[in-house]
């Protein structure tokens, strides 16, 4: 009976239609048939070998895609020259100043300066220049591979500027 089973396998098609079995029903009452040596442990499927998954969350900014720094660079250094250059110190407008500065070169990174994901922190220090030493630090959680700073220093003859803007990723 076997034989005759496996030559009306053979024909195909054909032969689903003479006996009026439907292919459905065929693969159904095959599957349902599970021989002894496919019920023992280690013949389950295994997985294929030559997928690779990709993740789809970004573990960093793309390539190209980091923190803009030659940009940046130029325009904290025309800014800076734009708002303080020609000016004398003096203790009321030197406020003023230090606002005007850092809230240009927050509207400049907003605009060109952006990247996605990239979130920017801008710092204005503004001194007189008395002969008195000032010291300038920062600390943060930092990422050498996507994080970074630029940083520019002007000298206006009676005080000094220091600029920075700090760029970090957001994972």
């Amino acid at each position: 009976m076997s034989a005759i089973r496996t030559r009306s396998l053979s024909v195909g098609r054909e032969a689903n239609r003479l006996s009026g079995v439907s292919d459905i029903s065929r693969s159904d009452a095959q599957s349902n048939s599970l021989s002894e040596d496919e019920l023992e442990p280690g013949n389950e499927a295994k997985p294929a070998a030559d997928v690779t998954i990709y993740n789809f969350y970004n573990m960093g900014p793309a390539f190209g895609k980091k923190f803009p720094l030659p940009y940046i660079r130029f325009m904290i250094a025309q800014v800076v020259k734009e708002k303080l250059g020609n000016k004398n110190y003096n203790q009321t407008d030197a406020l003023k100043w230090t606002r005007d500065v850092a809230d240009e070169i927050n509207l400049k990174m907003k605009g060109r300066g952006s990247n996605p994901r990239f979130k920017h922190v801008v710092n204005v220090v503004l001194y007189q220049q008395t002969g008195a030493g000032c010291f300038y630090g920062a600390r943060a959680i930092w990422d050498e591979l996507s994080d970074d700073y630029e940083r520019y220093t002007y000298d206006g003859g009676s005080f000094i500027c220091i600029a920075t803007v700090f760029g970090c990723y957001q994972y």
